[in-house]
């Protein structure tokens, strides 16, 4: 048991250490005029579209490395303005449009933005592209397409008053746009697009929700109490995340980290002590959830505050559902893994305590590194 959890502490930690700790999805804006012009405002981490990688993924060395290497930055614009092109794609009713970028940015904006922001706060490095783009006027339908090196992109696209659409568009799910008074846009498809990016925020990208829902279900006394936790957890960040979201509190930055990974270490230490009663382990979710939600918002917030109230209810009822049935995925996994372990004949106590133990200690670990890189 004990080279087991080694094992995957070791696998686990490099992963932690050397991946970005702060990162935002890209978003757009996107309004075509009465002269049928298509404009469109992209706001994403330019370091990391440069190095080809999601902002999740792109390691702190590789980041500082085409920072501050005389040269590299500077020499991979032009690359990463055409790479920008060729995968941002519209289609007016099945046929290409093409794009022309306005404004990109420079080496110069790049540098001075990250140093606005501070040496421990240096990346991401959100900024604005802008392209335009003609369509015909008898368009009733466009569909958008945007660099795999984005990942998911949270679009508001709208034509005028008569037409708008709040979409998540992804490499897997390109974004469409009623546009013309022939097709009626249903919400299906933006509903699934919803659902599935608050299902990946947990899995395969929220370890952190993953450790937390680990020890909820080691620390419950039967499955059905495990959902429950879940549920009752995914009401308590649902309240905070909309709350910032809808404005009603402030965004707040990244002192929360380091607390999001305070709550896995103690969620992991309590379910290892497994003294605590039922309704107390209904209490630390719905806590937990509070602080996990301000988390959450820290990543959203600053592309909803352009979006309008239903908008934005809309959004984060299709999160939130997805993000509970990732949850729900993640205990039920737990479970039949345990239930596999425990066939072979492992005590189950030994199994559940092990386990409870490793997930508290990479939380303070993870807290401990937190803390560290915000002083």
């Amino acid at each position: 048991m004990r080279r087991v959890f080694l094992l995957w502490l070791s696998a686990l930690l490099p992963t932690l250490l050397w991946a970005h700790p702060e990162w935002k999805e890209a978003s757009c804006i996107g309004v075509i005029d009465e002269k049928n012009t298509f404009a469109l405002t992209v706001k994403f981490d330019v370091p990391s579209f440069l190095l080809g990688q999601l902002p999740k993924d792109a390691p702190i060395k590789d980041l500082d490395v085409l920072m501050f290497t005389p040269g590299r930055l500077t020499s991979s614009i032009e690359p990463g303005r055409q790479q920008f092109l060729a995968g941002l794609r519209l289609e007016a009713d099945g046929k290409a449009v093409a794009w022309k970028i306005e404004t990109f940015p420079t080496a110069e904006q790049i540098l001075a933005q990250s140093g606005r922001q501070g040496e421990a706060d240096r990346y991401p490095v959100m900024m604005n592209a802008k392209l335009t783009a003609t369509v015909p006027a008898d368009t009733q339908k466009l569909v958008l397409r945007f660099p795999d090196a984005l990942g998911t992109v949270f679009t508001n696209l709208r034509k005028g008053m008569e037409f708008q659409t709040v979409m998540a568009v992804s490499k897997n799910e390109p974004g469409e746009f009623q546009i013309g008074d022939d097709t009626v846009a249903t919400d299906n498809q933006t509903i699934v697009a919803l659902l599935a990016d608050g299902f990946g925020h947990v899995l395969p990208d929220g370890w952190d929700h993953c450790l937390f829902m680990l020890a909820m279900f080691l620390g419950a006394a039967s499955l059905r109490q495990a959902l429950g936790r879940s549920l009752v957890f995914t009401l308590g960040h649902s309240i905070t995340l909309s709350a910032v979201a809808l404005g009603w509190v402030g965004n707040p930055g990244a002192w929360i980290e380091p607390f999001i990974a305070l709550t896995i270490g103690l969620g992991g230490l309590m379910a290892y002590r497994g003294t605590a009663t039922n309704r107390q382990m209904l209490v630390v979710p719905a806590v937990f959830g509070l602080v996990h939600g301000l988390g959450f918002a820290a990543a959203v917030s600053d592309r909803l505050k352009d979006w309008d109230n239903g908008s934005i209810v809309r959004i984060l009822i299709g999160f939130n559902v997805g993000i509970e049935l990732a949850q729900m995925a993640v205990i039920l996994m737990s479970a039949a893994l345990l239930w596999t372990v425990l066939r072979s004949g492992v005590p189950e106590t030994k199994v559940r305590r092990g386990l409870c133990l490793a997930v508290a200690i990479v939380g303070f670990g993870v807290m401990a590194y937190r803390v560290a890189g915000i002083a």
